[in-house]
């Protein structure tokens, strides 16, 4: 038999076999990926010895063997060599990497990493380790977003399955004895801290810096950084890295969270969305580590590192969370202007959405407004920027007039202006706090209620209803009184369909937090109405500021909270599409009646 021969019986070999091939080495990857999960588990939640970690090394380089075989045979069933490769670049480095480190170790009978390179120690290697496990799970999950058709899911229900399943995973970790500082955590707390963090509110029953270990930070700040971004954004971005090309349905995924119907490429939005998210947060972790001052005594550097770190993340994604048992509100740290003013540069760029944010900076963006003069920013951009200018001066000015002799009067003049500002920023879903919000007066409890519910802009990492919304709203019940016909921004019309969704949204919204309010006031029956109306707000906004009570909140409380806080950071109208079925649209309506309104 010649060579021709035998290399076509072996192509005809592999297209006979490669579909029950491949189906058969999914499945057995799905008992891998649980065990790899299970292996990183039990090493961050448990204490063990050093033959224990020695064992769980072992156990889990077994598994990793098992995806660099499973790359293989990938390989050997597909049907272009060049083309999986071309599509499995990412893959491919890993694997390299990984066989890189089996051959030095089976020549030389040393590991490459921790023998040959000293400041690496077998525990940061081991983290590495998971580093690299977890990017693989990640583009396993962003595979399947790209597939999700397949699933027969909408968007809107996959967004809302995304989320819980991030705020269950998150629970079952912070569970774990090694999270917290006693070793102990109810499962309730476990879920709410989850949750807050997921849905990047902030509010807490536990103190985030006292009560909880460096690995239960550490799971904090991760949930807080996916959950700002959708874990489905990261998780398709590192699937396209697999896909030169996405499905149809997973552009549409993609594209309905941020809120976006630009018809650039699923790759162009994923790619920008991450790239200014990774370098705002790490231009505010320098910002901020310059912010501290000498106020507050850090051991060391890497202390003052990780704080601001943390920080960083949390203002961007506003979350809320912080390492000091009073926040910002702490006495080292209350009159830091400048620490505040960068945490609250923060906490805009990430509350005015990414694709208001490309359009303001992309270079190619700028480059075509500086040579057409027609060339102006988007209609959503511009409208976003006047209604957060709004918004945040508004509410400087009210906090400045109605707090003058009350939370603000141990601060100078120019330190009440810089903490009325802060104030206004951070009630519109930040939550950070540099005054006593349980000492606030009865008109700025309305005001910071006001701001809360509307919250921070679409596609953004914020919570509330939306600027844009808002916006809508007002405009169109203005051209109503004035008896005009359509609803328009700078010289532009906007459909009535989405004034349509803007009273959804709106009715849903008010409906929820109506709800929350009569169920949180039937079950809390030891505190005032005033507390229980900012704490529900606060959840639904996704903020996360509190009146002091969420600790010694029951469970039915801290329940309702949870079911808050997840549907406040999905949106209510999403929740809404998700549980419903496919809208079947009609060619025939009935006929038109008249209506008293008013």
């Amino acid at each position: 038999m010649d060579r021709r021969r035998f290399y076509e019986r072996i192509n005809l070999f592999v297209y006979d076999n490669r579909e029950s091939a491949l189906r058969f080495i999914n499945r057995l990857s799905w008992l891998f990926w649980i065990a790899g999960v299970a292996i990183v588990t039990y090493f961050q939640g448990f204490s063990h010895q050093i033959y224990g970690y020695t064992l769980l090394l072992w156990a889990f380089w077994r598994v990793l063997d098992f995806f660099i075989l499973r790359f293989v045979l990938r390989m050997f069933l597909s049907l272009s060599l060049k083309q999986f490769l071309r599509d499995s670049r990412t893959e491919k480095w890993i694997v390299l990497l990984l066989l890189f480190d089996h051959l030095f170790y089976w020549i030389s009978g040393i590991n490459f990493f921790t023998g040959v390179l000293p400041f690496i120690d077998i525990g940061i290697y081991f983290g590495f380790l998971q580093l690299l496990f977890g990017f693989l799970l990640f583009a396993e999950i962003g595979t399947l977003v790209f597939e999700s058709s397949k699933l027969k899911l909408n968007p809107a229900l996959l967004l809302a399955l995304s989320f819980i399943f991030l705020i269950v995973a998150g629970a079952l970790f912070l569970h774990l004895p090694e999270m917290t500082i006693t070793g102990r955590i109810s499962w309730i707390d476990a879920f709410f801290t989850s949750t807050s963090a997921s849905c990047v509110t902030g509010l807490s029953v536990l103190n985030t810096g006292s009560e909880f270990t460096f690995k239960g930070q550490m799971v904090i700040l991760v949930l807080i950084f996916i959950g700002g971004l959708n874990m489905l954004t990261i998780a398709t971005f590192i699937g396209s890295l697999y896909h030169k090309t996405g499905s149809l349905h997973a552009a549409g995924v993609i594209k309905g969270f941020l809120d976006s119907d630009q018809s650039a490429n699923l790759h162009a939005i994923l790619r920008n969305v991450i790239l200014y998210a990774v370098v705002i947060q790490v231009f505010g972790v320098i910002l901020i580590f310059f912010s501290w001052g000498n106020g507050y005594p850090f051991n060391n550097v890497s202390d003052r590192l990780y704080y601001s770190v943390f920080h960083a993340i949390s203002a961007f994604n506003n979350a809320g969370f912080s390492l000091f048992t009073d926040g910002f509100y702490d006495d080292s740290l209350r009159y830091n202007y400048t620490l505040h003013l960068s945490v609250a540069l923060l906490i805009i760029v990430g509350g005015i959405g990414f694709l208001v944010l490309q359009d303001v900076f992309a270079f190619n963006n700028r480059m075509e407004r500086k040579t057409q003069s027609w060339k102006k920013l988007l209609v959503n951009t511009r409208l976003v920027l006047y209604v957060t200018l709004i918004l945040l001066i508004g509410g400087t000015v009210m906090f400045m007039l109605f707090e003058y002799r009350n939370t603000l009067n141990e601060h100078s003049f120019s330190g009440k202006l810089v903490t009325a500002f802060f104030q206004s920023v951070t009630t519109r879903t930040a939550g950070f706090n540099t005054v006593d919000f349980s000492s606030i007066s009865g008109p700025t409890l309305l005001v910071c209620l006001l701001l809360m519910f509307v919250g921070a802009s679409p596609g953004s990492t914020g919570g509330g209803i939306k600027t844009t919304t808002i916006a809508v709203a007002f405009k169109a019940a203005w051209a109503n009184l004035r008896g005009r016909e359509h609803v328009e921004f700078f010289q532009r019309n906007i459909p009535w369909a989405y004034v349509n969704k803007t009273y959804a949204v709106l009715i849903s919204a008010f409906s929820l937090l109506l709800l929350f309010t009569l169920l949180m006031a039937g079950i809390e029956r030891d505190f005032p109405l005033r507390d229980i109306v900012f704490e529900v707000v606060s959840a639904f906004g996704t903020v996360g500021l509190s009146m002091g009570i969420t600790p010694d909140l029951s469970d039915g409380g801290k329940l309702i909270l949870i079911f808050a806080m997840y549907v406040g950071r999905i949106g209510s109208l999403t929740l809404g599409l998700a549980l419903t079925r496919k809208i079947l649209y009609t060619k025939y309506r009935y006929p038109d009646t008249r209506l008293m309104i008013g």
